[in-house]
């Protein structure tokens, strides 16, 4: 009974180290346009933040990996946790160019060590009975805490104005606030239960050995460049739904907002109950249960008449892409050994990432070409085709690293 509660124990603090590191993401992506605006930047500069953003964590994938497979989740977690503060605090303080574009790298550098090291974690940090739970109310708890952290963010800067502080000075102070956060969560994390379980996983003479670490079946390509495409499905469309329903449905964007908030608190509750289902039933048999559901969504989205039947398929589809990320680091993460977290985590995350610059950037390129009735029918088909073939090459992958690693 002890022993369960330490682990539940370390797993609560686990989440909420998660939910500390976020705020200053969080605050960053709501306040740091408005900063730049105060400082006289122009839309090209808060793009090339963004990127530099995106390069940052690109670069940063391996080397985080690595870091989970030599050190263990804690070390990467750490690390990230430092990197990502330094590059948020010190972006508040920076209007050049090569200054903002580095700030942004440091920081998404950062983020991208706590995403790798994140699914690793909750591998060492839940037993099997808690494992399917974990790591969707770990995307629960983030979602919903982003609605929070957001409201809070947008609130702070006019709290701190009245005060005395100019605007800009306002602003800063809110983005250095939310950035503190992120460094606390490196004292929050139960770093000793993490950093032992990587321990116990690399017995055997197999520490700091990545010659000796059993490797990834080749097949393991296939499935990173199938899950790439099923998240394409999504980057298609999640980055224009804003303009959907402004354009489509002729909404204010203040009826837009409310219906993107209390999306994000229904995303919250639906992925609490994903968990218990996958909990009973198997990770396996409710990931292909959302994949099937998304081409559908989609599809019907494309053609919906009238506004409330749009914002109801919207929140199906919205439901799909943060339930069954999730899922699908678990059965990967599931079929490797302890010693293999990392790199898994790294292409996994290598594959979101890719689908989110290749979607976003060919989404664009079509729904001006075109219509919102074209993309969301071609993001249906991406959605179709990438669930057929998830289904497929993850039963692959699982008998063949059953073989390579010599799981029953």
């Amino acid at each position: 009974m002890n022993e369960r509660s330490g682990a539940h124990g370390a797993l609560a603090r686990f989440f909420g180290a998660n939910i500390m590191f976020a705020a200053g993401l969080f605050a960053h992506a709501f306040l740091y346009n408005f900063y730049l605006e105060s400082v006289g930047a122009g839309a090209a500069l808060m793009g090339g933040a963004a990127a530099s953003l995106t390069a940052g964590g690109l670069v940063a994938l391996v080397p985080a990996g690595r870091l989970v497979d030599r050190r263990g989740p804690g070390s990467a977690y750490v690390a990230g946790a430092v990197l990502a503060a330094i590059g948020l605090i010190w972006s508040a303080w920076v209007s050049s160019p090569v200054a903002v574009y580095a700030t942004g790298f440091l920081a998404g550098a950062g983020t991208s060590a706590w995403r790798v090291s994140m699914g690793p974690a909750i591998m060492r940090l839940a037993d099997e009975r808690t494992r399917s739970r974990a790591f969707s109310w770990n995307v629960a708890l983030l979602v919903a805490s982003g609605s929070v952290w957001t409201a809070i963010a947008g609130a702070a800067p006019a709290w701190v104005e009245a005060r005395g502080l100019g605007a800009t000075e306002s602003l800063r102070a809110a983005l250095v606030g939310g950035a503190l956060l992120t460094l606390i969560a490196a004292l929050v994390l139960p770093r000793s239960h993490v950093r032992s379980a990587a321990e116990d996983a690399h017995r055997g003479n197999e520490q700091n050995s990545e010659e000796r670490a059993p490797g990834l079946p080749r097949s393991f390509t296939l499935v990173i460049l199938v899950v790439a495409i099923w998240m394409c499905a999504g980057g298609l469309v999640l980055p224009f739904f804003n303009v959907f329903f402004q354009r489509a449905h002729s909404l204010s964007i203040g009826r837009i907002g409310t219906i993107f908030g209390v999306a994000q608190l229904a995303t919250a509750a639906v992925l609490a109950l994903s968990a218990e289902a996958a909990a009973r039933a198997g990770p396996r048999r409710v990931l292909a249960a959302w994949t099937v559901l998304f081409a559908p969504a989609l599809l019907a989205l494309a053609w919906a008449g009238s506004p409330g039947l749009a914002v109801a398929l919207y929140l199906v589809a919205g439901f799909v892409p943060p339930a069954t990320n999730p899922l699908i680091d678990q059965v990967l993460l599931e079929d490797v050994p302890p010693s293999r977290h990392g790199i898994v985590s790294t292409w996994r995350n290598g594959a979101t990432e890719l689908s989110g610059l290749l979607g976003a950037s060919i989404g664009g390129i079509l729904l001006e070409a075109t219509s919102f009735a074209v993309l969301l029918s071609v993001a249906g088909a991406v959605a179709a085709f990438g669930a057929g073939a998830l289904f497929i090459v993850l039963r692959r992958f699982d008998a063949v690293a059953a073989s390579a690693f010599g799981r029953a």
